[in-house]
């Protein structure tokens, strides 16, 4: 009797572990919330060239992505990929559009700060998120 108890158990987590596995797979943009900003490119078929003008001013200006804690998705199709084009397990969060000719900026609290049209504007992105009290705390911080 107790074996039987003790592999009913077992049995019990092994399914629990197997369920939380899937579900650390599946991440959510949430996942993100106070550890980064996010910027999404939407790309569809009319506007993959200003996506990819996009991408070559993130890659010339990397360190500062970095330095304000920006991380970088496209999502095209209803997938997310990395700016190195490889599909991510993000799923998409019920607080953005389905579709848009543009870019948007989540804030590191998790909500829109922005929705712009291409071309992609990085100095009215930086002037953005350097204007907003938490980037200021963070540079003043990080003197």
């Amino acid at each position: 009797m107790f074996t039987f108890i003790t592999m009913k158990s077992l049995r019990i987590i092994f399914i629990f572990i197997i369920m939380h596995s899937f579900n650390m797979a599946a991440q959510d943009l949430s996942n993100y919330t106070w550890k980064n900003r996010i910027v999404i490119l939407y790309e569809n078929d009319t506007n993959t060239a200003d996506v990819k003008s996009a991408l070559q001013i993130i890659d010339n200006n990397t360190s500062k992505f970095t330095e304000r804690d920006i991380l970088v998705f496209v999502y095209k199709d209803n997938v997310f990929y990395s700016v190195n084009r490889k599909a991510t397990d993000i799923k998409k969060s019920d607080i953005l559009p389905k579709t848009n000719d543009g870019y948007i900026l989540i804030g590191k609290d998790g909500g829109i700060k922005s929705k712009a049209l291409y071309p992609f504007n990085l100095e009215q992105l930086f002037n953005l998120i350097d204007s907003m009290p938490m980037r200021k705390s963070e540079m003043r911080y990080n003197k």
